[in-house]
């Protein structure tokens, strides 16, 4: 991989972004992302708002810059079920296709560095460097899903909801300023109850029990329904029934 992009070479809008050396920016040479740059563009979204609905062409794709995408599907029988979550630095949306199979939706105020996908594919034919990262990317993805697979199968509430909360606490490393050494890092929970329990396979009421025996155990503390200060990573790691290291490639840090 090449060292991080030369900031000097862009523009005002590549030089201060805050995914610049964690995205497909990172792979390719500064005259490569000089062009990455003239086809990219910002674009924001409301909490709730849909971005691309399941079953529309694919127009855009891209990076997501701050905030959460929510990822879901509808069932034949109308039922939409959460299926994913894209975080920072995340890729959104679907090259070499013309429809999208998923809706993608703003869980949080979202902003996203946008590129018409035709374009970013005509990109990727001229910089195969970056394309071979963009693939990389996507197959340690792809194999994070397969692993959360397994975890929503075999593993019981407790167990989904405790890797769930430590994916959350790595994903919020980076949207806090840095605490004191002796204060517990803050997790930002990014949905709603009962959008959680959709993606583990429970119920609100089963689910907040579960969060409820995390906090009278002392593992985690309660601010608000959308923030959790962490206590105890050790212990939250014993109830998830992963290693630190299996949990780590989950977060697709």
């Amino acid at each position: 991989m090449n060292s991080p992009v030369d900031v000097s070479c862009l523009c005002g809008k590549c030089d201060s972004c805050m995914i610049l050396n964690h995205s497909l920016c990172t792979a390719g040479s500064a005259e490569a992302m000089v062009q990455l740059n003239r086809i990219s563009h910002r674009r924001t979204y409301p909490r709730g708002s849909v971005i691309q609905a399941q079953g529309e062409p694919v127009d855009l794709v891209g990076n997501v810059v701050e905030g959460v995408v929510k990822l879901s599907s509808m069932s034949v029988d109308g039922d939409s079920h959460v299926v994913g979550l894209l975080f920072p630095s995340d890729f959104f949306g679907r090259l070499f296709s013309d429809e999208s199979r998923f809706s993608f939706e703003a869980a949080t105020d979202v902003t996203l560095c946008a590129i018409n996908r035709l374009a970013l594919e005509r990109f990727l034919a001229d910089h195969p460097v970056v394309e071979h990262e963009m693939h990389k990317a996507k197959l340690d993805e792809l194999d994070a899903v397969r692993e959360w697979a397994a975890i929503i199968n075999g593993h019981t509430t407790m167990q989904r909801v405790s890797t769930l909360i430590y994916v959350f606490s790595r994903r919020s490393e980076n949207q806090f300023p840095k605490r004191g050494a002796n204060e517990p890092p803050v997790i930002h929970v990014p949905l709603g109850r009962r959008d959680i329990a959709d993606f583990l396979g429970t119920t609100p009421e089963t689910l907040s029990r579960n969060i409820q025996t995390l906090s009278r155990s002392g593992i985690i503390r309660i601010i608000d329904s959308k923030h959790f200060e962490l206590l105890d990573v050790s212990e939250l790691i014993r109830c998830s029934g992963e290693s630190r290291e299996d949990l780590n490639r989950i977060s697709a840090i």
